[in-house]
């Protein structure tokens, strides 16, 4: 009997629905389980310094903010884009650089190697290493500049830091287990491919069929992860403009 699938809720992230729907994650958090888990992520000094900040009355800002709401706004949107096309690019034939460019065969990648799950995993975890850089940068950017806004900003952006470290760890396993699904639905495909017999000799229309899907289904992740990572940094945003409305 056909176990049901544990209901994925309908406001959570993207990239968990995506990992769901590949049998990764169906096992829906509770409101107690995420509180618990939470509180787990942060040891005595991280709890120390978070309620420091937090009780801690904001300096005053002095000056006039270095950027202006629209311009940082514009700024944040643009590199979004930027790396989304970046991205997108890196899945189409002879786009993005060498390093960050969906396994094809080359001179020095075998037909035989792209059959395998390794070349995919490698180009996905590049992928991760450069999206990780660029929006940890661009998260460091906004928080600076939304810190010259207010007093309440300056709080927030300093709580924001505060939390930087002791959700690091988290993230890094979070990000690194979902390479870790994907492996698994990239040898499934693979073993598929393999038990129908196509690759002895290779049948050319039901690998370029194989390679289509993972091919979808790795860009589909990396949007989706584009967009978790992205999240932290479009609270910071969010605030400005709730500021901005009051």
């Amino acid at each position: 009997m056909t176990q049901a699938k544990t209901q994925i809720p309908a406001n959570t992230s993207r990239l968990v629905r995506f990992l769901a729907d590949l049998g990764g994650a169906d096992k829906a958090v509770s409101n107690k389980q995420f509180t618990e888990r939470l509180g787990q992520l942060f040891d005595l000094p991280d709890s120390i310094r978070l309620s420091t900040v937090h009780g801690k009355r904001p300096a005053p800002v002095g000056g006039p903010p270095p950027i202006s709401r629209e311009d940082l706004k514009a700024e944040f949107l643009r590199t979004r884009a930027a790396i989304i096309s970046s991205a997108v690019r890196s899945f189409v034939p002879g786009g993005g650089t060498m390093r960050l460019r969906f396994p094809t065969v080359t001179p020095d990648l075998t037909l035989a190697q792209t059959m395998t799950a390794e070349p995919y995993l490698a180009f996905y975890a590049a992928q991760q290493r450069d999206i990780d850089f660029r929006i940890r940068n661009l998260h460091a950017s906004t928080r600076e500049a939304v810190a010259g806004f207010s007093q309440r900003l300056a709080q927030l952006a300093e709580l924001d830091a505060a939390l930087g470290d002791p959700l690091s760890n988290q993230n890094r396993r979070f990000f690194a287990a979902v390479g870790q699904v994907l492996g698994k639905r990239i040898e499934s495909l693979l073993t598929e491919y393999r038990q129908s017999g196509a690759d002895e000799p290779p049948d050319n229309v039901r690998w370029a069929q194989t390679l289509a899907q993972l091919r979808a289904e790795l860009q589909s992740s990396l949007l989706a992860e584009i967009e978790t990572r992205m999240l932290p940094t479009l609270g910071l945003i969010e605030a400005l403009d709730e500021q901005e409305d009051e």
